[in-house]
């Protein structure tokens, strides 16, 4: 794990490298955004240590195709357990960012778990992991909303579309090595061995990535008095009282369905029917960050001109073309050389799908309704990939994919919809921001 005097070194170059043009008299805001960056490059280290081989080590382990399915489903349902009590806990704290670590890093601890798994009797392995995976999201979604409700809370509205552009760039960038040489070092040691550990050096960075969020700091949070019913009628939470958040969810909930129905069907097809190792699920992801490293530039400055929710409507209309491609496709080389461009589309979407909940999100209780959000959004993802695997099993690969193309230009017409939606209550003066 980085020593703490390494903590300071990185902070102070990414402060002092030119990526953000902030005004030398706010130097709690260049702090802070200093540490999103710094935390979103251990956290990335972290997440491509252990992320892109769960699905390959669960077929390695014997795991069926709805056990694979499940690693996506069950993680969804827990969040819909834990996420609108947890960020109710966490808004009624007047220590949101030390227990928003401690979920943070509750989750990171079942890295160590899952790397023990293959000590555990063979025919046990599979539902362990399936079950380690699902658990681990109980505090994990939980530390995520209230990191959401945290960079919301330190991070100004204008400076969010650079501030996370340039975030993910570099998490790409540091997330494409990292998934490669991990990748490789997981085929040279071999199975269970490189696995354990790849999971066990993911949770020493992890141990990291908190305590550098740690060092957020938060005055805006200081000057707030926490949730209580003792509040008033200011701090009530209501989701019809916030039309443009009601109306973000739900469409958002159905987006997520049409997305996310073929994710475990890809993972199926590259591991069984084209062969891949961890270094082709390595390569796939390279060129797929790849992409995202030119898309997140090219986005984040349309974002700027145009808005997030337009960002939103343009850049999901290229969300059809995955499946399509997997769909006629039987070399892995072809997947990965068509990753660059769809990393380049996907990192449109990433980019303002949070930036624009945190656009139409109420200032008050805002973990609250972002855990509101995150929880309904969920449902979508228990069901999508049952879908997907269930349309496997009835219709085998190629017209899954075509299928799930289908879905998700109608996923991508929804946020078409609503852009016209806003810009018609606009022109009627009835939008207004609810919170930033």
């Amino acid at each position: 794990m980085p020593s703490a005097p390494h903590f300071g070194r990185l902070r102070n170059a990414i402060m002092s490298s030119g990526l953000f043009t902030i005004d030398a008299a706010s130097p709690v805001l260049r702090h802070n955004l200093a540490i999103n960056v710094q935390q979103g490059v251990y956290s990335v280290v972290s997440a491509n240590l252990i992320a892109p081989f769960l699905g390959i080590f669960a077929v390695r382990i014997g795991a069926s195709n709805v056990e694979v399915a499940m690693l996506s489903s069950l993680p969804a349902l827990m969040g819909i357990l834990a996420m609108v009590p947890g960020a109710w806990f966490i808004d009624r704290r007047t220590d949101p960012k030390r227990i928003t670590c401690a979920f943070l890093l509750a989750h990171r601890a079942f890295y160590l778990v899952i790397a023990a798994i293959p000590f555990v009797t063979p025919n046990r392995q599979a539902a362990m992991l399936v079950a380690a995976v699902a658990l681990m999201n109980l505090p994990g979604a939980v530390g995520n909303v209230g990191w959401q409700a945290l960079v919301s809370r330190v991070i100004p509205p204008e400076h969010r579309a650079v501030a996370f552009a340039t975030r993910n760039r570099l998490m790409n960038l540091t997330g494409t090595i990292t998934v490669l040489i991990a990748g490789r070092s997981i085929d040279l040691l071999g199975q269970p061995t490189g696995y354990q550990v790849a999971f066990a050096l993911a949770f020493a960075f992890a141990v990291g990535e908190v305590a550098v969020l740690n060092r957020m700091q938060d005055p805006a949070r200081e000057t707030v008095v926490p949730s209580s019913p003792a509040n008033g009628a200011s701090s009530r939470f209501s989701i019809r009282q916030h039309p443009r958040f009601l109306r973000y969810m739900l469409l958002s909930t159905l987006f997520y369905l049409t997305w996310q129905v073929p994710w475990p069907v890809f993972t199926l097809y590259q591991v069984r029917e084209l062969g891949a190792n961890n270094l082709w699920i390595s390569l796939l992801n390279l060129a797929n960050t790849g992409g995202s490293l030119v898309g997140f530039g090219f986005w984040a400055r349309y974002a700027n001109r145009h808005g997030h929710l337009r960002t939103l409507a343009v850049s999901s209309v290229g969300m059809f073309i995955v499946p399509v491609i997997y769909a006629f496709s039987r070399s892995l080389a072809t997947l990965t050389a068509f990753n660059l461009l769809t990393g380049s589309i996907f990192s449109g979407i990433n980019l303002s799908l949070f930036n624009y909940l945190l656009e139409v999100t109420p200032e008050d209780r805002r973990t609250t309704y972002i855990a509101t959000y995150t929880t309904v959004v969920n449902c979508s993802s228990i069901l999508a990939p049952m879908i997907g695997v269930a349309l496997l099993g009835a219709i085998g690969f190629r017209y899954t994919f075509l299928l799930s193309a289908g879905l998700r230009v109608l996923g991508s017409l929804l946020y078409h919809g609503l852009y016209h939606v806003e810009n018609r209550a606009r022109a009627a003066g009835q939008v207004q921001v609810s919170g930033s």
